[in-house]
C-alpha cells in the first residue's frame, strides 16, 4: 500500500529528497540508518493522508559514506541505499 520511490540525487552532497505514495492514510516512520545499522535520524513519524510525499535529508553534519532510508507503514518495509560524497577542497 506504498511505493519508496529512487532517492535524487544520489549519491548526494549534503541534501536528498526521499519520494514516496501512500495508497490510504496511515502512520508512517522514515528513518536514515548508517552502514552499521545505527539510527542517524528519524524524518517522518506521522499518521499521513494519501498520495506522495517529499522529504528533504539534510546530511550536512554527517560524513560521507553509505546510509539507508527505511520506509514503514501499514506493517510493510522498503528500504533504499543513499551515498554520500562529501568533496574535499
Amino acid at each position: 500500500e506504498f511505493i519508496l520511490y529512487s532517492v535524487f540525487p544520489n549519491p548526494f552532497n549534503p541534501r536528498t529528497s526521499i519520494r514516496f505514495y501512500l495508497a490510504v492514510k496511515q502512520t508512517s516512520l522514515l528513518r536514515v540508518y548508517d552502514i552499521t545499522g545505527r539510527l542517524v535520524e528519524t524524518l517522518v513519524d506521522d499518521n499521513l493522508n494519501p498520495g506522495i510525499h517529499i522529504i528533504t535529508w539534510n546530511a550536512s553534519n554527517q560524513p560521507s559514506g553509505i546510509y539507508f532510508a527505511q520506509l514503514s507503514s501499514g506493517g510493510l518495509q522498503q528500504t533504499q541505499k543513499l551515498i554520500l560524497l562529501k568533496l574535499i577542497g
